[in-house]
């Protein structure tokens, strides 16, 4: 049975989609030749000078296209350079026409004919910058390289990661001349993730998915690279905007593609007569809304079918109104006029605008009635919550009677006096209420969002005396009902309803509360979350509140740890103004809190950045303002972003407003079950996990230490047995790493540092290749670091056994007093350690490693028994033994002896083959370039295969003499 592995269970089967796919295959010499036998040249020459030409209507040799040519080599290597390549694929270039004697836009992919653009692919493709690297596959449409591919075996738990690291961090460094192309990359394996080349951020890195429940390499791998999905990518879904100056690049996700084209899909009907003209798109917090109303706008002002169409995207904020705006011109939207007044944007709909406004709802304030009564208007409005159903909602209802209207939001309101819910205004067209969902639960599995714990603060701390607690609990229900009653669709009218709560402020910013939070925020940020390296946000329940806090953590903490980030006022005087930060200072506080090595280390607020802001660093919320419903989502999904080593967001109640879950978040239940989760359910999870990992080890008598490593080795080579373990130990690290320092893990401590050390040596003697570096990956923070305090020198388990690889190893390991499954173990871990000792005098031994790595693999694979197994690597043992005798006695040089073993190996010759291996050695010395040039390798392959015909036994296996080829090229390039 052939062993599963990159080349032909990922690789191979790529070619064969992509041909399907009607991608022209370039084996690795003719694309060297279409790039002019030249590796520092990304293109295909000849190919990408006939299309632009035809695509341009330009004559072949026109010296526009060298222009044009020459514009692309001249780009700068880094995210900029690769900005302005998307601008020229997408047609914002342009060249100057001596005829018309003005700038036209040059062409270089033909979206709307994709039959005229040519869509080539090659592999182990060759490229020199900096560093020589070579790529598994490369995309190029119309010659130019838009799509990178690299491949990993899908035994490998973690090839995701590996590629994504191989491009975002090796190619990145070393071939950024060919790396400023590509727009996406993928790495295949059981499946396709992809990403955005130059973001090295691993949670812009998704899994690709379809809206269907088709899985596997063949289903993903055909629809991704399928040719239209990858002119969409190119075209509508990669997308570039400026976040505090920083440039940054993304690719949108599945769920994002499916809903901008429901969107479009709807549009296009109701233009066409059908009725549906409105759509509720639910998708939770962090999921990415903003780009998916950016994208949707892009797609829908190029319809032809809309007829120049004007379109609205409207938020609830004036700093979203001007991020948006940001966020569009930095995309390349063509037409974005932002609504500077009410009077300006009734000018607007008035004088029948086409184009596009960014606006903030309260600006169709006493709007006239049908200020605009095409057809063709569509609404994007983010937030879509209760602005839209009282007299703003009336207004712009009035305004532009025919308009589509989408109502984008992660927080549904479908109850409430003032009007009938978003589910109404927005999904009376759709069975269930919204034309497309993307749920907290279904988030949190693809990795968009980190679920979220809350635990209770102790009532200790933040209230003194009985009477008090009772009065608190009186006041805040008397504010709910007051906040139901009225409504308030934004943390800024959330805040005018608490300043009429007098009573309630008196409350929560009496001295003695203040002091007695604050003592538990230093406190438990510096046990809890400074050691994971992450920040924290205090949300205080009105401006003066953050400024009491921070001085009283400024007595706790480092003054610089913390930040006040409020809207200053003209009437602020003493204490508020103190705090006041002027536009750039809120900038740079923005930025630097974003980056884990710099301060502030917490952010201390109350309206602004509650929504808008993205900070992925941030991980505890110390919440002491009362919030329900959307406001409390939008407010704790600060923390759901996902980041390195970040299981989790933590929510740290100082309000006792998850006493009531139901009240808390009143909508949807069943979609928030892995969303939001209180922190005690965590604890009683801990100890089952902590009981299941125990009860998983218990068979090997772990409490006994003699022999303890052998009964290890020997239970955990069943596979099922040791991933379920793994996958144990996993849930239980985490939920470690959520709760540690609490005091509930004290009994636990010792239990669990014994399973962890266990699990190190499992995970660390089944994991063959590059152990330890991945093992040190597997231990979070708080983990590596209990186990470090545990380690004495009493061992868990023994050192492992090596046997010394030498004649007599035969009668050595027969003797052990172990099961032949635990020998097979000791002998591939000292046959590795041999190799490696050896491998950089004696690099001929290195090929044994793949044999001694396909013996073990095929014993975890069942498809051989244990003592099979141990005969075939005594087998490699006795093999490599020869080697190294062999070695001394010959006279051969290293490259002609190393060559000889493979010759030997092959078990193909008869006699002795010192002079063949002295003649191919002299050979491939005198054509030392050939590991650097495609076509001396072809030649070389010729003149090698030939050599061989003359010496191989007849008849001659063609196949054989191949692969014996391929083995005396490897073993070359390894002594070189």
């Amino acid at each position: 049975m052939s062993r599963i592995s990159e080349q032909r269970d990922v690789q191979d089967r790529l070619v064969n989609y992509l041909q399907g796919n009607a991608w022209q295959y370039l084996p690795p010499f003719d694309s060297n030749l279409a790039r002019q036998n030249n590796e520092r040249n990304p293109f295909l020459v000849e190919t990408l000078t006939t299309q632009f030409a035809m695509l341009n209507s330009w004559q072949v040799g026109d010296a526009r296209i060298e222009d044009v040519v020459r514009r692309l080599r001249l780009l700068p290597a880094n995210i900029e350079g690769n900005e302005q390549f998307l601008k020229g694929l997408r047609g914002q270039w342009t060249a100057y026409d001596p005829t018309q004697q003005r700038e036209l836009n040059v062409n270089l992919i033909d979206y709307e004919h994709p039959e005229r653009n040519t869509f080539h692919f090659t592999q182990e493709m060759w490229f020199e910058d900096r560093d020589r690297r070579r790529m598994d596959m490369v995309l190029f449409i119309n010659g130019l390289p838009v799509v990178l591919i690299e491949n990993k075996a899908p035994t490998l738990p973690d090839a995701g990661e590996q590629g994504f690291r191989q491009v975002q961090e090796t190619y990145t460094a070393q071939i950024p001349e060919f790396l400023k192309f590509p727009i996406p990359f993928a790495v295949c394996a059981r499946g396709v993730e992809y990403g955005a080349t130059w973001n090295p951020r691993m949670t812009a890195f998704y899994t690709w998915k379809l809206h269907t429940s088709a899985t596997g390499l063949e289903a993903l791998g055909k629809s991704f690279f399928d040719r239209q999905n990858v002119l969409n990518i190119l075209r509508d879904y990669t997308i570039f905007y400026r976040s505090e100056d920083t440039l940054q690049k993304y690719l949108m996700r599945p769920h994002q593609m499916r809903t901008v084209e429901k969107i479009v899909e709807r549009v296009i009907e109701g233009i066409h007569g059908a009725e549906a003209n409105t759509g509720l798109e639910w998708h939770t917090q962090g999921s990415g809304k903003t780009l998916t109303m950016i994208v949707a706008a892009h797609l829908l002002r190029r319809q032809r079918e809309l007829e120049n169409p004007t379109l609205l995207i409207v938020v609830d904020r004036i700093e979203l109104e001007t991020q948006m705006q940001q966020n569009l011109e930095a995309f390349g939207f063509a037409g974005v006029t932002r609504a500077e007044s009410r009077e300006h944007l009734r000018q607007l709909l008035n004088n029948d605008y086409r184009g596009l406004i960014v606006t903030t709802i309260h600006k169709f304030d006493r709007m006239n009635a049908d200020a605009c009564t095409r057809k063709n208007v569509i609404l994007l409005i983010d937030e879509a919550h209760r602005s839209q159903e009282g007299d703003l909602g009336v207004y712009l209802n009035a305004a532009l009677p025919n308009a589509f209207k989408f109502g984008f939001t992660g927080t549904p309101i479908d109850k409430g006096k003032v009007g009938k819910g978003t589910f109404k205004l927005f999904g009376q067209f759709d069975a269930e209420g919204y034309h497309d969902k993307y749920s907290i639960n279904e988030s949190i599995e693809d990795g968009t969002t980190v679920p979220l714990y809350y635990t209770l603060a102790p009532s200790k701390v933040w209230l003194d005396k009985e009477q008090l607690e009772t009065e608190f609990h009186e006041l805040r229900d008397e504010f709910f009902n007051e906040l139901d009653e009225e409504g308030a669709e934004s943390q800024e009218a959330l805040s005018r309803l608490l300043q009429r709560a007098d009573k309630l402020m008196a409350v929560l910013k009496s001295p003695s509360r203040i002091t007695a939070i604050a003592e538990h925020i230093a406190q438990h940020f510096q046990e809890a979350v400074l050691p994971l390296g992450l920040k924290a946000l205090v949300v205080a329940p009105d401006r003066e509140a953050c400024a009491l806090y921070k001085q009283a953590l400024d007595q706790l903490l480092p003054t610089e740890w913390s930040v006040v980030v409020y809207s200053p006022d003209h009437k602020d005087i003493g204490l508020l103004r103190e705090y006041h930060l002027d536009d750039d200072s809120e900038k740079q506080v923005r930025r630097a809190f974003r980056d884990p090595a710099r301060d502030p280390k917490i952010l201390i607020v109350t309206e602004k950045l509650l929504t808008g802001y993205d900070a992925p660093v941030a991980y505890a919320m110390y919440l002491d303002k009362p919030l329900k419903d959307h406001t409390l989502l939008q407010a704790i999904a600060r923390v759901n972003r996902p980041y390195p080593n970040k299981k989790s967001g933590l929510i740290v109640d100082y309000q006792a407003i998850f006493e009531d879950l139901q009240r808390a978040l009143a909508f949807d239940q069943a979609s928030i079950t892995k969303g939001l989760i209180d922190l005690e359910k965590l604890k009683t999870r801990f100890g089952e996990l902590l009981t299941s990992a125990e009860g998983i080890v218990a068979p090997i008598n772990p409490n006994k230490v003699e022999g303890r490593t052998d009964r290890l080795l020997e239970y955990f080579f069943d596979t099922e047995v040791r991933e379920r373990l793994f996958e144990v130990f996993g849930e239980l690290q985490d939920a470690f790493e959520i709760l540690s320092p609490d005091a509930f893990l004290y009994p636990y401590l010792d239990r669990f540092a014994f399973v962890t050390q266990l699990y190190q040596v499992v995970y660390a003697e089944f994991s063959p290749k590059a152990q330890q570096q991945r093992l040190e990956r597997q231990l979070l923070k708080k983990t590596d670091a209990l186990i470090r305090q545990h380690v004495s020198a009493d061992r868990v388990v023994s050192p492992m056994h090596i046997y010394p690889i030498n004649r007599n190893l035969a009668d050595v390991v027969n003797s052990d007093n172990v099961s032949a499954q635990v020998k097979v173990i000791n002998l591939q871990r000292s046959l590795i350690a041999t190799i490696e000792e050896l491998g950089d005098e004696q690099p001929y031994l290195l090929s044994l490693s793949d044999a001694v790595e396909e013996v073990i693999q095929r014993l975890l694979d069942r498809q051989i028994s244990a003592e099979t197994a141990l005969a075939e690597q005594l087998k490699n043992a006795e093999r490599l033994v020869e080697m190294q005798e062999a070695r001394a006695e010959s006279d051969l040089d290293n490259v002609a002896f190393s060559l000889n073993m493979v010759l030997r190996g092959s078990q193909q010759f008869a006699g002795d083959t010192d002079i063949l291996a002295q003649e191919l050695a002299a050979l491939l010395n005198q054509r030392q370039g050939w590991i650097y040039n495609e076509r001396l390798e072809g030649q070389v392959r010729t003149e090698l295969y030939a050599r061989l015909l003359k010496e191989l036994p007849k008849p001659v296996n063609p196949q054989n003499a191949r692969n014996l080829v391929n083995d005396l090229l490897r073993m070359h390039r390894t002594v070189m």
